[in-house]
């Protein structure tokens, strides 16, 4: 099982945005549900080798709750939704009358436990968010003597290459819009051109920095004893 939180997380560190950035460190439930629609565009990037991607398809629905109450005094609240997977690959936001802290999600009360006691004249909140995961089980995918921790850390590599590249192509086609709408005097202030090149320049670095990785898997395969002819049995 990959759990999508795992790709968002290895893809945040090749972001250069800051509201991204800001994000991912205040609303971790807001970041999995933005990042959510990007990876699933960008799976479909991945096109070999197909013994892997025609496992992609397999994948745990999306859920997520908010929760909310007044505080009693104390520092931590049991919940009442159960959380998915003890709260593995789950973004938490957590909030004192409606302003974000920070907390911790503890799956053995499933409770969450905030910074500091809240008063009963305060309130209280958490959101949750469970993007999914893929469950296909990818050790079938192979022979014995594959190492399959490096296989499925460049399948992670992969598929987090291409939500960056998904997300690139939204930029790009934003970047661009912009500077269709702007005048002569607006361009004396502000260079879109620059921007556009930019983020498509990014854009690009992420394709191919997905296809060598691709390449990569795909001779991992084959450069293994007896040339690979047993991959996917």
């Amino acid at each position: 099982m990959i759990y999508f939180s795992e790709i968002f997380d290895r893809a945040f560190n090749l972001f250069a945005d800051p509201d991204i950035e800001r994000k991912y460190f205040n609303d971790r439930a807001g970041f999995q549900k933005d990042m959510l629609d990007f990876l699933i565009i960008g799976k479909n990037k991945f096109v070999s080798p197909v013994a892997i991607t025609e496992r992609l398809v397999q994948m745990d629905a999306s859920e997520g709750k908010y929760e909310e109450d007044s505080g009693d005094g104390s520092d931590e609240y049991v919940l009442e939704s159960e959380i998915p997977h003890s709260g593995e690959g789950v973004g938490f936001t957590f909030f004192i009358n409606k302003e974000k802290v920070h907390g911790v999600y503890i799956p053995e009360n499933n409770s969450v436990k905030f910074d500091r006691d809240i008063n009963e004249d305060e309130t209280w909140g958490v959101c949750w968010f469970y993007a999914g995961a893929f469950t296909a089980d990818f050790s079938k995918c192979f022979r014995k003597d594959y190492s399959m921790q490096a296989i499925m850390d460049k399948i992670i590599n992969i598929l987090a290459y291409g939500l960056l590249s998904a997300w690139g192509d939204k930029e790009v086609g934003r970047v661009l819009e912009v500077r269709n709408i702007l005048t002569d005097h607006d361009f004396e202030m502000y260079s879109p051109a620059n921007s556009a090149r930019a983020k498509v320049e990014w854009r690009n670095q992420m394709n191919r920095d997905m296809d060598t990785l691709i390449s990569e898997l795909n001779w991992m395969i084959l450069s293994t004893p007896r040339g690979g002819s047993r991959f996917g049995k």
